[in-house]
């Protein structure tokens, strides 16, 4: 009876040999980003504490928020909008230049970079050629409906 059950016991043996590799494997990838995930937060490795970090993201949440209302408030023209906006990004600009020294931004934005590395992500995140209400930007945007050349004209 004993030899009867050798072949089951020696295919069950192969087949976790087999599966062991595998798993091993498909295991690799989790591996490697845990170990991302444990890596230290980039405002922590600049020395800059957590409450200020809460502080510069209620700012720009803020900051997104007035934006946002600005580009949907129809009674204002692009060239008002954009006027509004430089005011309330300037603003926000100067909130946030007491919370983190320009030393600590350059670096917070050296190691954002880092991590992101060539990710799709981060290079579909600016948009470039987009408006700050999301128009393209053009040489003639903003001005097919304008009849003096002087409007719309500065930066």
């Amino acid at each position: 009876m004993h030899k009867t059950h050798f072949p089951l016991v020696a295919a069950v043996f192969l087949l976790v040999s087999f599966a062991l590799p595998a798993a091993a494997q498909v295991n690799t990838p989790n591996t490697q980003r845990t170990v991302r995930a444990k890596q230290e937060p980039c405002w922590q490795q600049v020395g800059v504490s957590k409450d200020v970090i809460d502080q510069r993201d209620a700012i720009q949440k803020d900051t997104h928020s007035q934006v946002e209302s600005v580009c949907a408030d129809t009674s204002l023209n692009m060239q008002q909008k954009k006027q509004k906006i430089h005011e309330i990004r300037q603003e926000a600009k100067q909130k946030m230049s007491g919370l983190i020294s320009d030393q600590q931004q350059q670096q917070l934005e050296a190691c954002h970079k880092e991590r992101a590395g060539n990710s799709p992500a981060a290079a579909g995140a600016q948009h470039p050629g987009a408006g700050p209400c999301g128009e393209m930007q053009s040489p003639n945007a903003g001005r097919a409906g304008q009849t003096s050349g002087s409007n719309g004209q500065s930066h």
